[in-house]
């Protein structure tokens, strides 16, 4: 069995070319299975377009060492919070995020490919989960103190 970090960058190789359609087609299929969640995101989504990319590079590139992913993570999970991301968005993502890797990927999807990415995404959406939580208490300890 070849390790995830190896699939990781090997399939993202595979959507790498077209990345501009990926991102376009992975919002598109939020906001079109989900488009109450459209009004969290600003307008223009060029910026947010690239944030999307710079997060799937960076957990891609450091998967082999996770540790080092974890600070970043957990903050971006805390940050999230601000915009209104409650626990049942994650999923949305994760389905999102597998079925555009496969529709972009083409018939070079692979199972192989599809469980690397499962537990990628999971262990992100995890510790995003635990930022977010922390970044919820300490919201409500700073109300309470003001």
């Amino acid at each position: 069995m070849r390790p995830d970090s190896e699939l990781l960058s090997e399939s993202l190789g595979l959507v790498a070319p077209v990345a501009d359609q990926f991102v376009s087609s992975f919002y598109d299929r939020i906001f079109a299975g989900h488009p109450h969640v459209r009004e969290m995101f600003p307008a223009d989504m060029t910026q947010q377009r690239e944030h999307l990319l710079k997060a799937v590079v960076a957990l891609v590139t450091n998967y082999d060492h996770r540790e080092g992913l974890v600070p970043y993570l957990e903050a971006l999970g805390s940050r999230h919070v601000r915009y209104g991301v409650v626990p049942e968005h994650y999923g949305i993502v994760g389905q999102a995020l597998l079925a555009t890797l496969a529709e972009i990927a083409g018939e070079h999807w692979t199972d192989e490919y599809e469980g690397a990415w499962a537990r990628a995404y999971t262990f992100a959406a995890e510790v995003m989960h635990a930022g977010a939580n922390r970044g919820i208490v300490a919201i409500g300890e700073m109300a309470e103190a003001a």
